[in-house]
């Protein structure tokens, strides 16, 4: 199976969704936001997008989603 890198097919594995998800945290407790809220449940699109787009580093992910 090939993966097209800055595709918005290109598989999470579990060891990036542990990057995002650090990045997500880190971001959300910083806005003091509740996980389930609407804000987070878009920022979490947000950094899966932006992951997808490319985007790995996780200095980077936190930047381009604030």
């Amino acid at each position: 199976m090939s993966e097209a890198v800055g595709s918005r097919t290109e598989m999470i594995t579990p060891d990036d969704f542990e990057k995002i998800d650090g990045v997500f945290r880190e971001m959300v407790q910083e806005r003091h936001l509740a996980f389930d809220s609407e804000e987070a449940i878009a920022l979490a699109a947000r950094l899966v997008s932006l992951f997808q787009s490319g985007i790995h580093d996780q200095a980077a992910l936190k930047l381009m989603a604030s």
